[in-house]
């Protein structure tokens, strides 16, 4: 944990509006904090909560270190001498303080909490901007949602606290809330510089990868061109990911800054196609591929065949001729381009055309029918070709199927 006087100046501020005005022989105590929270505060003296005496509770008595006992703390409770706030180390306290839970005032986390990130977010804009305070805050909602784990009360407070105190671009210190890091960027959208940290949580670290491998995690975020060394040190990183939890496996990533958001980019949606490549219609085997809707007769060198039943209207015995394709860059955006994709005889006649809009899914598709067929003669028997082209774009090449 790092600890400024920040952390403990903000919390002393949160304390004293939660506490209210001390009256002789109050007492007020708190267990939601962990044990090294509560040793910090109690051993700086910037923690004070104007009227009241702090203590805390833990195995031992040293004033020095404003610890005492539960001994000590029930004695201090039936002197009824100044207003007292005890920080209870719940895993060093020991028995002896049912009594003083059940006749003291214990402090509500949220209500605590409220107080003291409202401070935090408040010291953000005055050490550096309200933007940033906003781009902090921003942060904090987008570490709640779905995420892997719980965002506690005083991580949120830590993360606000860290920025202001070191004065820190927020991007920098999300590993703090389990975030990716990011890098700060003038010419990057905040908001997209958020979404990706949040995605690169997801890709990489999240509950639905856990069988895919370091390199099959990297391949789903489609970065765009990361160098050999940057995939390298990120497929390290995951296979150390799977024998740490979450908060300190991230801290690692602080001085790692060749593996931020920024640093490494995601694809963007793109708008522009570069080439498009059709499925072949036969598997490695060399078989025919059931979802092309061919068959095979005679020996495998032959071409494939599709059927058209003509009383298909009457039995529903139809045909298909499917074919497929991928473009690239693979994220071009839904609705870019049209494609038309033509039945072509051996006498470069077209028997049939369709026009389909880019769907954006990983393969394309077009699909054929008898009706696209019915002005052909019962007995026609004839050899053909399916081209796939872009329409309106004569500098990608048409793409050819096998006869």
């Amino acid at each position: 944990m790092v600890w400024t006087e920040s952390h403990a100046r903000l919390l002393g501020d949160a304390f004293e509006r939660v506490l209210g005005k001390p009256e002789q022989g109050s007492m007020a105590f708190v267990r939601c904090l962990t044990p090294d929270v509560v040793q910090s505060l109690a051993g700086d003296a910037n923690f004070s909560p104007l009227g009241w005496q702090v203590w805390c509770v833990g195995k031992a008595d040293v004033s020095k270190a404003r610890t005492i006992t539960a001994d000590r703390a029930v004695e201090i409770r039936e002197s009824k001498a100044d207003a007292v706030l005890l920080l209870v180390d719940t895993a060093r306290a020991g028995a002896g303080m049912d009594g003083i839970y059940s006749a003291a005032r214990e402090l509500d986390e949220s209500h605590l909490f409220n107080q003291a990130v409202r401070l935090a977010a408040s010291e953000v804009s005055r050490r550096l901007s309200r933007q940033t305070r906003e781009y902090a805050e921003h942060a904090i909602k987008k570490a709640r949602v779905g995420h892997r784990f719980s965002v506690s009360p005083w991580t949120e407070f830590d993360f606000l606290v860290r920025v202001a105190a070191e004065q820190r671009y927020p991007g920098e210190l999300l590993y703090v809330l389990g975030l990716w890091p990011v890098q700060k960027d003038e010419q990057a959208d905040l908001g997209k510089g958020l979404d990706d940290s949040r995605r690169f949580v997801d890709r990489l670290l999240g509950t639905g990868v856990g069988r895919m491998t370091p390199a099959q995690r990297i391949e789903s975020l489609k970065l765009l061109n990361p160098s050999e060394d940057q995939v390298a040190d990120l497929e390290r990183f995951l296979r150390s990911a799977a024998t740490q939890p979450l908060l300190p496996l991230m801290a690692e990533l602080a001085d790692r800054r060749h593996l931020w958001v920024n640093a490494l980019k995601i694809e963007g949606a793109a708008q522009v196609i570069q080439s498009i490549e059709l499925l072949p219609w036969r598997t490695n085997t060399g078989r025919i591929a059931r979802w092309s809707g061919l068959i095979e007769e005679g020996d495998s060198n032959e071409p494939p065949v599709l059927v058209l039943n003509p009383d298909a209207d009457k039995s529903g015995d139809y045909s298909k001729l499917e074919v497929r394709w991928k473009a690239r860059p693979d994220n071009l955006e839904q609705g870019a381009v049209e494609y038309r994709a033509v039945i072509v005889t051996d006498m470069d006649e077209e028997l049939a055309f369709r026009e389909v809009s880019h769907s954006g899914k990983k393969e394309e598709k077009c699909r054929f029918t008898n009706d696209d067929f019915s002005m052909l003669s019962d007995d026609a028997l004839i050899s053909a070709k399916l081209v796939v082209s872009v329409i309106g774009n004569d500098v990608i090449e048409p793409q050819e199927s096998e006869e």
